[in-house]
Order: structure tokens, then sequence, then C-alpha cells
């Protein structure tokens, strides 16, 4: 018998996780505040292996650090797997692979649901488990459990789309990748109301190089470029649009290949990192902030550009290390207040 660990408030995290820890003979012990975390640790557990799975928006509302509370976790149980959950993400690249490896984590997957269960909660068991063959055969079991959740829950959208893309044996990274090669969509720098947008293609120019690259009608290239967007490997340049068969501009997200997140941050938090203090807005004061528009600011000073700049801001958001101060926008080039998590 195992024992799991899951910090998490997430209901269809906890729901799934619990029925494949049935299915998998493993004990589930899920708690939903990272205070609790050393008590939990503490506990007898009868000579049990120990695993531990961090739902990185449930430590960020702590304001732990994930390599602190991996370390946490080695203290009490040296060989214990521990794996992260992303829950605000569908995509999950190199970046934040090593990041989550460096920090002391084994495996990072993205947000657990029904539709998107082999890439997500099967390889997360698989890497605690150490036994992706018998990982794969039990999850054979909660097959009609996964059905039953995706019937009942229909809100997930973006989760449905990248999980129809993939189903199709499309790659959409891959696919991202190809879209900003030779040969790919037209990026250029375009203008619209006396603005101009850098980096970006039209919509509907993208609907029919993906039509024709991908041998595939234009509906289907128009919820291939959804799910493009929903992975977070495509976006509207002001983030307020969904992809559609129509004059829209968006851009191919870019995370530079030599981004190091850890490094990144830890020189954002020090003295030549931007501004974080105290602001008001309309008679709301907000503690320990930063403006949007000036983090896009020293990014771009720091060698990157606008586009690396407006991708590498909403990874952090995408990955609970910052979030806007109301959680009513992603990470946008303008004046708006956003926290570190660490800093609540």
């Amino acid at each position: 018998m195992i024992k799991i660990l899951l910090l998490s408030s997430d209901p269809t995290t906890l729901a799934l996780v619990r029925a494949s820890s049935d299915a998998f003979e493993c004990t589930l012990d899920a708690f939903a505040d990272a205070t609790d975390l050393k008590r939990k640790l503490e506990k007898p557990v009868d000579a049990m292996p120990v695993k531990v799975v961090f739902d990185l928006a449930a430590l960020a509302d702590s304001g732990v650090r994930v390599a602190n509370a991996c370390t946490r976790v080695r203290q009490h149980f040296p060989a214990a797997k521990i794996g992260l959950i992303a829950s605000a993400t569908h995509h999950i690249d190199e970046p934040a692979k090593l990041w989550a490896n460096e920090a002391g984590a084994d495996v990072i997957v993205g947000q657990i649901n029904p539709w998107r269960w082999a890439a997500t909660g099967e390889r997360l068991f698989a890497t605690l488990l150490e036994d992706a063959e018998a990982v794969a055969a039990a999850s054979r079991r909660v097959g009609p459990y996964l059905r039953a959740a995706a019937r009942t829950n229909t809100a997930n959208v973006n989760a449905r789309l990248v999980a129809d893309a993939e189903a199709d044996g499309i790659d959409l990274a891959a696919l991202a990748f190809r879209m900003q090669r030779s040969g790919g969509v037209d990026i250029s720098d375009r203008r619209y109301r006396l603005r101009i947008y850098q980096e970006c293609f039209v919509a509907s120019e993208g609907v029919t190089w993906l039509e024709r690259a991908l041998r595939v009608p234009r509906e289907k290239a128009v919820a291939i470029g959804q799910a493009l967007q929903a992975a977070g490997l495509i976006y509207h340049v002001a983030r307020e649009q969904t992809f559609a068969d129509e004059a829209l501009f968006f851009r191919v997200a870019q995370i530079p290949s030599s981004w190091v997140i850890e490094r990144f941050y830890s020189l954002i938090r020090s003295e030549a990192g931007f501004a974080v203090e105290d602001r008001s807005y309309l008679g709301t004061r907000y503690t320990k902030t930063f403006v949007g528009s000036e983090a896009v600011d020293w990014i771009q000073a720091q060698g990157y550009t606008l586009n690396e700049a407006l991708s590498v801001g909403q990874r952090l958001i995408d990955l609970s290390i910052v979030h806007h101060v109301a959680d009513e926008h992603p990470f946008k080039n303008e004046k708006l207040f956003y926290r570190f998590y660490r800093d609540e």
C-alpha cells in the first residue's frame, strides 16, 4: 500500500485523483491548506511509501515556494516522489519542466481533467508509482469514471479543445513552432486604429494556413486554432478575443530556449528588478504590487522582444508565481496591478 499526500482545493482534481487512487490501491490524504503540510508529513505512516503531489495554485495561495515545499518533504521522506500540478495551464514546456526539476519535483503536469487524463493524471501516477505499465492497466478501470466526469463537467471548454486536437494526432507545440518558421503564417507588424501591433498574424490568414498545412476543413482549422490558444501557444494581441476566422491579430507565444525560470525570478526580486510597491487605485490600496506595462518594459530591457516579454509574463501566471490582484486579467502590457503570490 502507498500513501499519497495531495495538496489541492480543486474539486475536479480531488475527485479524479481520489477515484484513481482507489484503482491504483493507494490511500489518499487530501488537504487544501499548505500550512498543514508539516503536520501531514509528521503523521505516522506505518512504513508505507509516501508520495506527495502539490497543486501549484494551492501552494501559491499559502505563499509557499515550490522549492521550500519539496525540501520539507525530502527532510521527512528522502526517497519520496513529488509531483506538481500546474492547474492554470494545459501546456507544460521545457522551461517549466526544468524549473520543477530544479525545485526538487520529479514530474509536472498540466490541469488534470477527464479529457486529458493520459497526458496528466496517468502521467503523474506513472511517475509517482514508478510503474507506467501497471498504471496504464489500472487507468482502464478508471475509464467509466472518466467518461462520467466528462459528461457532467462540461464547463472546461479549453481542456476539451486541446483534447480534441490531440485525439486527432496533432502535436500542438510542434504545430505552433511550424507556424512561425519559414513557410508558416505571415508574421509582421500590423496597424489598427493608429496603433502598431508587433510580431502578429491575422487570424483568418492563420485559418487558411492551418487548413492547407493540415489538410482539414476550414471549420476544423478554426477549432485547431482555438486549441492552440487554449494551450497558450498563440494569443490575441490584447488577450481579449477568441481565435476565429476573422481579421483579428494574434501572436505565436515565444518562450526563449535559454529562459531559466528560477534565475529569472531571482533577478526580478533583486534590487535590479522592476518596482514592487504599495499602490492605490480608485481609493483602494494594493500592497506589494507591480505594474504590467512596467514589467514588460523591464523584461524588454533585459534583451527580450515584446512577444517574449508577454509570453514569459503569462507563463509566470500559468505556474502560479504571479497573478492579477483581482484575478481578472491575464498578463497584459497595460497599467494593471499584479502581485507575486509570495507577497500575499
